[in-house]
């Protein structure tokens, strides 16, 4: 390397320390979210026990009998099945931009050596795999239906039922993931506050929840949630707020404290709304996954109350405005939808309209938002990297961590850049200082993550 006198530069460093640093396996040892048979959980105790109660579990056994689990560990099956499609969407934490490939490109790229040095690796995550390659999508739904029927549409409790709008009309709400070793999701709650459920196919998974209102160590929301301030990659926030996450366990306040699992192929994990969660990839080789977002009688209140109330912030629906229902429609429609095909959860209209039912979100009108934001952003220890001031500089120093200031629910998504080198990240993140390209609906911004079906 060459050694400059008096020169340091966080972009190079930083980014090589990211890249560099492993895991200690003491880290993983916690294990606090609670497990269940799927052979002997009733749709009522998972209703009762975790959706009504908004907790996270496990359910062990769930996908083990998915043809998925099999077929899927052979990379060739992939390749056969998804020839033909168009390509697969890609991005990470430092890529400005995502990046397109092919199934047989992109499991070329995770076998190489960029995969291994890139601080945080291309993870991809397709929203129309289900159409492209629907042999992908029957090696896993019909079994979903029978091994979990509490995940069933037909469920009489009032399950996804964004579907009632029709499959293109509805929000974006369904992915395959794929990412090499220690690539994952930063911090973030779901879109449109939604649950989720999360399934390892190939590889596990390590998560970090926190509890709604309670944000992550070096996680800064602004008032009206609708920015985030935090680490530019997950390995960023190991390296720089792992310390403050372990005092955190010991919170007095035992509904502050976080959660931590490992989830491993067979088993299915619950993601409750309003949970900020990190998710990393822990195996080497590729990490195949699957995810869904959806909308139930037991978080109705507050997605109605989202909708009605963050329209600025409803996702997965910009970028298809020929068919999908749009942000500034969105409340009406769906509620009108509500009225004709489930007139038995009208109640949820009347508890929205009462307050949050979820403590992760707030109402602040556009005053507050103002006044507010910046004094949610004055911090301390904070250096530009650059000869750009803050104002205009991408990322900051933050306490030792670069952060990226970035909306949570951006439009940016849709483009093409594949950053292979140290190099052309250090270059992209220069550029992006004055690009600013309207994009697609999968809510990236700076290069951060958003939300949940980058796990």
């Amino acid at each position: 390397p060459i050694h400059v006198h008096g020169v340091y530069s966080d972009t190079f460093y930083r980014s090589f320390l990211c890249r560099s640093f492993a895991l200690d396996p003491t880290w993983l040892e916690q294990s606090n979210v609670s497990r269940e048979d799927a052979a002997s959980l009733l749709t009522e105790t998972f209703l009762t026990k975790y959706e009504r109660a908004n907790i996270p579990v496990i359910i062990q056994g769930a996908t083990t009998s998915w043809p998925a689990i099999q077929k899927w560990t052979n990379p060739n099956y992939l390749i056969e099945k998804t020839k033909g499609c168009i390509s697969f969407r890609a991005t990470s934490g430092s890529a400005p931009y995502p990046a397109q490939f092919s199934m047989k490109a992109y499991l070329d790229y995770c076998a190489s050596s960029a995969a291994k040095m890139d601080e945080a690796p291309l993870y991809l995550f397709d929203r129309s795999f289900a159409i492209q390659a629907p042999d992908l999508f029957q090696d896993y739904y019909p079994s979903l239906q029978k091994t979990c029927p509490y995940f069933s549409p037909d469920a009489p409790h009032g399950h996804d039922l964004f579907g009632l709008l029709g499959d293109g009309r509805r929000p974006d709400h369904k992915w395959i993931i794929l990412g090499p070793q220690r690539s994952g999701s930063n911090f973030h709650i779901d879109p449109n506050a939604t649950h989720a459920w999360n399934v390892p196919i190939v590889g596990r998974k390590f998560w970090i929840f926190y509890p709604p209102g309670i944000p992550p160590p070096g996680v800064i929301p602004s008032p009206d949630g609708d920015e985030v301030t935090m680490p530019i990659s997950v390995g960023e926030w190991f390296l720089s707020f792992w310390s403050e996450h372990v005092k955190q366990r010991n919170n007095p306040d035992v509904s502050k404290r976080p959660l931590e699992c490992i989830v491993s192929p067979g088993e299915l994990i619950f993601v409750p709304h309003g949970w900020w969660h990190l998710v990393y990839n822990l195996d080497e080789g590729v990490s195949i996954a699957l995810t869904q977002n959806y909308v139930s009688s037991t978080n109705l209140p507050t997605v109605l109350r989202f909708l009605n109330m963050k329209r600025n912030q409803i996702s997965g629906c910009r970028d298809r405005s020929a068919e999908a229902v749009q942000p500034d429609q969105f409340y009406e429609e769906f509620a009108r939808v509500l009225k004709d095909q489930r007139p038995d959860l009208q109640s949820a209209h009347h508890i929205s309209e009462k307050g949050w039912t979820c403590s992760a979100w707030k109402d602040h009108d556009n005053s507050d938002n103002e006044q507010n934001k910046t004094q949610s952003y004055d911090l301390p220890s904070i250096e530009s990297n650059t000869h750009l001031n803050e104002k205009d500089s991408s990322f900051m120093l933050v306490n030792g961590a670069r952060k990226h200031e970035k909306r949570k629910y951006d439009d940016s998504n849709v483009g093409l850049y594949n950053p292979i080198s140290v190099m052309g990240r250090a270059k992209s993140l220069l550029v992006k200082q004055t690009v600013d390209s309207p994009m697609g609906d999968q809510e990236m911004s700076g290069g951060t993550f958003s939300f949940s079906f980058l796990q």
